[in-house]
């Protein structure tokens, strides 16, 4: 048996939902064709070298399996009817998997430590957008404590310049 890695690209835009249901529709033919996923790698959201369908970006994933062949085409089929797929390679990892369980078992750990990694990416992220949030209500609230400090010394006269105003009108008095 190989093992067989396939990255494709898809929409940045496509959601969650529809990432799954293309997973979900991939996994069903290997399954059809007697093949064993191993590992679905999401490498996430970035800049591609050039311009595909006028995308600028693409979401990035990759796609690990045991087969002995037959299922290749029929993914690669599969992978060009996709709308939202922009592009896709299939490469020959290993030629020959001796231990098959060992290798599923592997890839097994190597998901877990993924959504692992993902689960703390997301807690993280999820602290930066409160701290971020924080900081722009406190940027308002002093923005608005300001224009209500100008407010507050525009309505108040200044009494210099009354004494200046008195000072003009007597001088005009005496002359």
């Amino acid at each position: 048996m190989r093992e067989y890695e396939t990255v494709f690209i898809i929409q940045p835009e496509i959601s969650q939902e529809g990432h799954r249901s293309l997973f979900e529709k991939l996994d069903k033919l290997l399954e059809s064709h007697g093949a064993e996923r191993l590992l679905c790698e999401d490498l996430g959201k970035r800049k591609l070298a050039y311009e595909i369908r006028k995308f600028q970006k693409g979401h990035y994933f990759a796609f690990r399996y045991l087969d002995g062949g037959s299922v290749v085409p029929e993914l690669e089929r599969s992978l060009r009817l996709e709308e939202s797929v922009l592009r896709y390679l299939t490469v020959v990892i290993s030629d020959h998997v001796a231990d098959v369980e060992a290798r599923k078992a592997e890839a097994a750990d190597q998901e877990r430590i993924q959504a692992q990694k993902a689960a703390e990416r997301a807690a993280r992220e999820a602290e930066e957008a409160k701290a971020r949030q924080v900081a722009e209500e406190s940027a308002r609230l002093d923005e608005s404590e300001d224009e209500d400090a100008d407010a507050d010394e525009d309505e108040m006269e200044d009494p210099l310049d009354e004494d200046a105003e008195v000072s003009d009108r007597e001088e005009g008095d005496e002359a």
